[in-house]
This record gives structure tokens, sequence and C-alpha cells, in this order.
């Protein structure tokens, strides 16, 4: 019962006092001493720790040179009925024992301050496990929401796709219909006058065909995603740095690349914003035979921008998506690399 360091520092102070305070110490009171006092811990069972505080203070009785030791039953007490050990001071008292009395008092004191930060520290530890067990539901709920929002921006484009294609389909349909007969009636009109109005109704019709199809791939055109175009917007949004981009890329990316990625290269740029002291920021992205390498970096002090937290564990997990892998480090400013293996994506 209770800690053992503690019960061996108690039973060596009892000790070292029966030996000073007794000219004849009995071995044999000392090792039933020390039966007594270690039985529970032996056997981890709160019967066991009763048994061995009643059979000393029963020996109490049959011996009085056993009340050196009788804190050391108290303090068993202690941990089996807490403050009612209290009773324990009862054969200290009886016997006019006052340095064990003392002892035992400041001992009781010791052990209820241990007692209470073994609770504090189990009630941390319940608490780590709550806030660990929250933060994966909470990491499997970013992670839905993620793929929700991927496929909502995946529908929203096949609608605008379909969207267009019929409005391509109504508007340009009906212009040319109606251009190709108003182009057979011509065949029969001999009215130079009605000739002319007829051809500036055809071009009319066929202007309107035009706008519309111009219209249909203008809107078709927004619902794309030019990474390169993308970034260069996010890096003139940095008014208060100097940017360097550079974008050697020949592959075309899927739409779930292309969000993955503009994703870290915003959550980089935030970091900057929020927490760097430099004036300088420089984003590269090229592509290698086998993988693609992204290094966005800034000139601030090496404690700028902060290595862990939710952001940069965001993004180690996109890039974990395609087996690839992201490292930060300060360098002359604080930098982040990724590297997206082709095979990954693929």
């Amino acid at each position: 019962m209770g800690n053992l360091n503690e019960k061996m520092m108690t039973f060596l102070i009892l000790l070292i006092y029966y030996l000073y305070a007794e000219s004849e110490a009995s071995v044999i009171i000392v090792l039933v001493s020390f039966i007594l006092f270690f039985v529970s811990d032996v056997f981890k069972t709160t019967y066991i720790g009763y048994f061995s505080v009643i059979i000393m203070f029963m020996l109490l009785i049959l011996d009085t040179h056993f009340v050196y030791f009788i804190p050391g039953a108290i303090y068993v007490l202690l941990q089996l009925v807490g403050p009612y050990s209290i009773v324990g001071f009862i054969p200290l008292f009886l016997l006019s024992e006052w340095v064990l009395l003392i002892f035992s008092v400041l001992l009781m004191y010791l052990s209820f301050l241990s007692l209470k930060l073994e609770r504090r520290t189990k009630e941390n530890r319940n608490m780590r496990d709550q806030l660990t067990e929250d933060n994966i539901r909470l990491r499997a709920q970013r992670n839905e929401l993620m793929k929700n929002h991927e496929k909502d921006i995946y529908l929203a484009g096949l609608n605008e796709r379909n969207r267009i294609a019929r409005d391509m389909h109504d508007a340009l349909g009906h212009s040319l219909s109606s251009s190709i007969l108003l182009i057979e009636s011509l065949q029969f009109v001999n009215d130079e006058a009605e000739l002319k109005q007829s051809l500036k109704m055809l071009q009319d019709r066929l202007k309107t065909g035009m706008n519309d199809i111009r219209h249909s791939i203008h809107h078709l055109y927004d619902t794309s995603i030019d990474i390169e175009a993308r970034i260069e917007q996010y890096l003139s949004d940095m008014e208060n740095f100097e940017t360097h981009f550079v974008f050697d890329v020949n592959r075309e990316f899927k739409q779930e690349e292309k969000i993955d990625i503009l994703a870290i290269v915003r959550e980089s740029l935030t970091n900057i914003t929020k927490h760097s002291n430099g004036d300088e920021i420089s984003v590269i992205i090229k592509e290698h035979p086998k993988y693609l390498t992204m290094t966005i970096k800034d000139n601030g002090t090496s404690e700028a921008v902060p290595n862990k937290g939710m952001g940069i564990q965001t993004m180690k997990e996109v890039v974990m998506k395609y087996g690839g892998v992201l490292n930060t480090f300060n360098d002359q400013g604080f930098t982040v690399h990724a590297i997206f293996y082709k095979e990954g994506a693929n």
C-alpha cells in the first residue's frame, strides 16, 4: 500500500530512531515489523493490509518495543482508511512517545500531499488521454470535411459543365438552325433591299451565337484551376513582402492535386503573414523525373514561425496522401519543403 519509495524511507527512519533509542535492539522486532510493513506490497490486496496493521497493534500489546514501528502501521492504515487512521495515534499518546507522535503527524501530512499529487497526476493523465481522443476525433472529422469539400468542388464543376453544355446546345443550336433556314431562304430572294436585310439578320444571329459561345467558354474557364495563376494571385496579396516565384512543371494536375497543392501554399503563406518578421518570400515548385518538389521560404528570424501545430500537421498529412514527405526547418528563415512522388499521386 502506498508508494514503495516512501515506505522504504519511512521504515529506514524508524529503524534508525529505534537503534538510537534502544541500547539493546531486537533483530526479531525489526524483521517482524519489516515483514508486516511490506507484506501488503507483496500480495497487493487490501485484506492483507488490514491484517498486517491488526497484527502490529496486537504485537504492541505483547511487547511495547514495537511502538517504534507503529508510525509504519499508521502509514499503511492511512492508505486504507484515510483520515480515520488517526486512531493509530492512541498507543503513541498512551505510551508518551512524543517524538514518534510528531513524526506520525508529519508523515500523515506528507502522505496527504503525496496522495493529492497522485490524484492530480491521474487527473492530468486522464485529461491528456481525453484531449488525445478529442484530437483524433477532430482530425477524423476534419478529414471527412476535406473529402466532402473536394466532393462538393467536383460536383459543382460537373454541374457547371452540364449547365454550359445545355446553354451551348440551346443558344448555339437555335442560332445556327435559324441561320441555316435563313440562308436557304436567300436562294429565292431577288430584291436587293430584301437581300441586304436578310444578310443583316443573318449577321446578327451569327454574332449572337458567337457571344453565347464566348460566354459559355468564359464560365468554363472560370471553373478550372490554374495553379500557377492562383499562386501568383496569392503572392500578389502579400503586399508587405518581396516575392519570388518559380513554377517549372509540365505535367497536368488532377483536380484533387491542385486543391492540395494550393492548400499547402495558402497555409504556408498564412503562417508567414502571422509569424514572420521577414520581408521576402520564395515559392519554388519544380518537376523531377519521379517527384515534384515544393519549397516555400521566408527570410525572417529562425524563431519567427513555429514548426509545430495543426497547420503543419495538416500539410504533412496532405503530402502523405501521395507517399511524400514534408519537412520544416530554419535556414536563415523558416522553410517548408515538400516532396510529392508521382507514383503516389498516380
